[in-house]
């Protein structure tokens, strides 16, 4: 009975995370659970990463056998929490609320994201996720906005002169604010067709004076059958005991673990 209980609550994501939009206050976490793995995160801005390795182990909860369990966009968003704040400003990180309803934006590495919530303020990682790909070509980490998204961009039709001076009045645009996001194609973004198990729940987000939370608990299941995919897990958010939620809180003054790269 203790192994299977061990082996049921493995399966099981706890995340508790805090995000100041107005800027660093010194307080931004990422505080998560898996298992009897507890992880107490924050931006070391000493070395530039997360203290606690995050962005690594949380890559691994992410894929198996190279395959997304849960989307990219929560990965990410997840991350802000643990970077430094200005990876916020230049990915564009806005949150625009509703009453309770939330759609969070942003974009990074190429890529752009957009999560919403529904009535109550929750996401659910079947269906609150979508993401628009290949937006920007990658060199040697600069990410330069492909000319077909910028604004005001026409493609000539067939002019190679015409084409290559198009191309030149915009080339090298790195600067997100110029999308033109009528050009842009959103895409769901959930897990790996192939994978034989995903993280699935939702989660409960907030802003209120201009501080992002995330919280709530996510369980890993078989993967539904493509017609199932789109409907909503109708579970309310796990929230922690009051001795769990004191585990999860942030230390006061963690000491910097094993250094990562800064960028996500």
């Amino acid at each position: 009975m203790t192994l299977a209980a061990l082996a049921l609550f493995a399966e099981r994501l706890k995340i508790d995370f805090r995000y100041n939009l107005n800027g660093d206050d010194g307080k931004n976490h990422l505080n998560w659970q898996n298992g009897t793995k507890k992880v107490r995160d924050s931006f070391d801005a000493v070395s530039g990463a997360s203290k606690k390795m995050s962005t690594k182990l949380l890559r691994e909860l992410q894929t198996v056998e190279k395959k997304r369990i849960f989307p990219k966009g929560l990965y990410a968003l997840l991350l802000f929490a643990v970077t430094s704040p200005e990876q916020a400003k230049e990915d564009l990180l806005s949150v625009e609320k509703n009453d309770n309803m939330l759609t969070i934006s942003f974009v990074h590495r190429g890529n752009a994201y957009r999560i919403t919530t529904d009535e109550k303020g929750r996401f659910d990682l079947l269906t609150g996720f979508s993401i628009a790909e290949g937006l920007a070509t990658n060199t040697n980490r600069v990410f330069t906005i492909k000319p077909e998204f910028i604004q005001g961009y026409q493609m000539p039709a067939e002019n190679p002169d015409e084409k290559a001076e198009a191309a030149k009045n915009v080339q090298g645009a790195t600067d997100w604010n110029l999308v033109d996001w009528e050009k842009v194609t959103f895409i769901p973004d959930t897990y790996d067709e192939t994978a034989e198990k995903i993280w699935s729940g939702r989660l409960k987000a907030d802003v209120r004076d201009g501080i992002l939370t995330v919280s709530g608990g996510l369980k890993k299941i078989d993967k539904p059958k493509k017609a199932e995919a789109a409907e909503a897990d109708n579970t309310e958010p796990e929230k922690p005991d009051a001795e769990k939620e004191e585990s999860l809180s942030p230390p006061e003054a963690p000491a910097p673990d094993e250094k990562e790269p800064p960028k996500q």
